[in-house]
Parts: structure tokens; sequence; C-alpha cells
């Protein structure tokens, strides 16, 4: 990877076969050493997201890849806010994992983020009480900025919340 860069730095802007960047294939698949390479070596590439609008960040977070998280936040911390086409930020990816670490690196870098909803007005909340995310859910840093921002909801959504959060505790 080193001499590919060192030949043509474009070559990490490249897409392949699936629509995706080197970096975004280097997130999903956990290896943090050619991410940092490709942060280091390659500017903007960041920015790169694929059709779906679901960038690396995305795709770090889902898989629970805490290290290429931090990296990614450190590279860009609005990255955190970005969103797909469904309207959906890396803490919607996060919940829909089980590595409660990345939700809290994610709110950590940017707390206002538990408050922004997808295209049908999921919260990511809404999303991990679905799931049944308890590792998630009970996680102290996310569960604190919840506690904050659902004073803060309408009314409609405070009830849904708190229908689906009864639910998930009953099962």
């Amino acid at each position: 990877m080193k001499v590919l860069l060192d030949h043509d730095p474009s070559l990490g802007k490249t897409f392949g076969q699936s629509n995706v960047t080197p970096l975004i294939t280097a997130a999903i698949r956990g290896h943090t050493e050619v991410v940092n390479l490709l942060l280091e070596r390659v500017s903007g590439l960041v920015e790169l997201s694929k059709a779906n609008g679901k960038n690396a960040l995305h795709f770090a977070a889902r898989q629970g890849h805490v290290e290429i998280v931090k990296a990614l936040l450190d590279a860009d911390p609005q990255l955190a806010r970005r969103t797909d086409k469904k309207g959906q930020t890396a803490l919607h990816m996060a919940v829909k994992g089980t590595s409660a670490e990345v939700v809290q690196g994610l709110v950590n870098a940017d707390p206002a983020i538990v408050m922004l909803p997808d295209r049908n007005g999921n919260l990511a909340l809404h999303v991990a009480t679905r799931k049944k995310r308890s590792e998630v859910l009970f996680c102290p840093v996310y569960r604190m900025q919840n506690s904050i921002y659902l004073l803060f909801l309408p009314y409609k959504m405070q009830l849904s919340l708190l229908t689906g959060l009864f639910t998930f505790c009953r099962s």
C-alpha cells in the first residue's frame, strides 16, 4: 500500500467495483494501520462516501472498530454529523452494533448527535430500543446525554421512546 501511494497518491481516492474507496474497505475490515496510512497520505478522503451516502465512519461504527472511529473523528470531527441517504449518522449505525465504546466515542465527540433524527424521525435511541441493544441503552455517557435531550423532544416522540423502552425492559 505504501509503495502504491508513494507512486500515485490519487489511488487512495479510487472507487472499486462495489463503489467503495480503499478507506471504506479498510474501515469495514478493521485494518487500523491502513486507515491511518490513507488518512496521512491522501487528503480529502474522509469526505468520500458510497452511493448510499455511507462513509467510512458509518461502516467502522457499525462494525465496532473503536480505533478506526477515533482516527476518522480525529481527521474530521464533523464526520459524526454526516448522514447517509436515509438520514442516519454514524451513531445510528453504531447502536445497531454491540460496541458501547464506539457509541461513547461518538457521543463524546459531538454530544448533540443524539438528537439528530433520520428521515423517518428516528433518533439513534429509537434504533437501539428496537434492536434491543441493552449494552448501548445502558451505556453511561449515552444514557446521560439522552436524559438531558429527552426533555426537549416533542411529546409524541417522548411517548414513542418510553413505550419502546418499556417494551424492551419487559422482554
